[in-house]
């Protein structure tokens, strides 16, 4: 599949987004409410345009950042099985959540956000620095194990004496994007651009980088300054996704592969194939738990489990299988 079809079926979803939901299905016609500023009598625009929109935009944005994210990640690795979340971007946002209600009590949902992006952050810095310090893709990796533990099990003591901090942790880590507000969506749009802007200057370099880091020497590639960047850029994608939407799992592990079974040939093509199905994956997973269940919201990030973990199951049970 090409970019066209993709574009246009995230084009597709984006509408029915807009279109579908318990609140009421509008026809295409009502979405002019999004553009005129409806009076406060005007239910129909209020929801259209003060929620399922930003709703939409915030699935479109943590879906999309997910998903270049895990092609940049797997393609730094050599490792398809790699996901944005081995930089322990999400234990530390989780962490810092809990700490934030542990130490300060109950707090307001912009406070646990900024907490959020401060964890994530802090969890990224740790896991690069301690990478650094044996460059190789295996420390990465161990590295980023060995954060995650240590943070989750921070984590999971915290929570165990701490009712509110347990309430808070409850309401995160679901992975949501329905509460989203129109106040919520500008911060994520910082990282995210310059998360894409190190993505598009790093692309060409991962493609020499595939073939070995001493072949991309040979070609006069900076091979510990594209591994930084491409970290950077990582790190910036995932925090974005989690400042809008909390931790969606899987998301930066199935777009990547989805995207290479469409034939892509290099990392540009990849990126940003992956993107769009990110993107997909997240909205169509948003609307789904909104009609699957009347009456009941099913959680964008139980929508993208439920679907995730049986493909990582038949993609781990199709590369166990003997050759014939």
């Amino acid at each position: 599949m090409r970019g066209g079809p993709l574009c246009a079926a995230l084009l597709v979803l984006a509408v029915a987004s807009l279109l579908l939901g318990a609140r009421g299905v509008f026809s295409p016609l009502e979405l002019g409410a999004i553009i005129v500023p409806p009076a406060a009598e005007d239910a129909a625009g209020i929801v259209l345009r003060d929620m399922r929109l930003p709703r939409t935009l915030a699935a479109m944005l943590a879906g999309g950042a997910l998903g270049l994210a895990g092609a940049l990640i797997q393609t730094l690795t050599r490792n398809p099985l790699a996901d944005p979340g081995l930089l322990g971007i999400n234990a530390g946002a989780a962490l810092a959540i809990v700490l934030s209600v542990w130490l300060g009590g109950p707090a307001s949902g912009t406070t646990l956000v900024v907490a959020a992006l401060g964890g994530a952050f802090a969890a990224a810095v740790a896991v690069v620095a301690i990478g650094a310090t044996a460059p190789g893709t295996l420390t990465l990796i161990l590295a980023g194990a060995a954060v995650t533990a240590v943070l989750g099990g921070l984590t999971r003591g915290i929570i165990l004496v701490d009712s509110y901090a347990l309430d808070a942790f409850r309401h995160w880590a679901v992975g949501a994007v329905d509460g989203t507000r129109w106040s919520d969506l500008p911060p994520a749009l910082p990282p995210v651009a310059a998360g894409c802007a190190l993505a598009a200057l790093v692309a060409r370099r991962l493609d020499a980088l595939a073939l070995g880091d001493d072949a991309a020497r040979s070609l006069g590639i900076g091979v510990g300054a594209t591994h930084s960047a491409t970290l950077a850029a990582v790190a910036l994608l995932s925090a974005a996704a989690v400042l809008v939407a909390g931790p969606l799992a899987f998301v930066g592990l199935v777009a990547p592969h989805v995207a290479r079974m469409t034939g892509v040939d290099g990392m540009g093509r990849l990126a940003f194939r992956a993107t769009l199905l990110g993107a997909i994956l997240v909205v169509a997973a948003d609307i789904a738990g909104r009609l699957i269940l009347p009456g009941t919201v099913i959680e964008a990030g139980l929508g993208v489990t439920l679907i995730g973990g049986p493909f990582l199951i038949w993609l781990v049970r199709r590369d166990a299988r003997p050759a014939a």
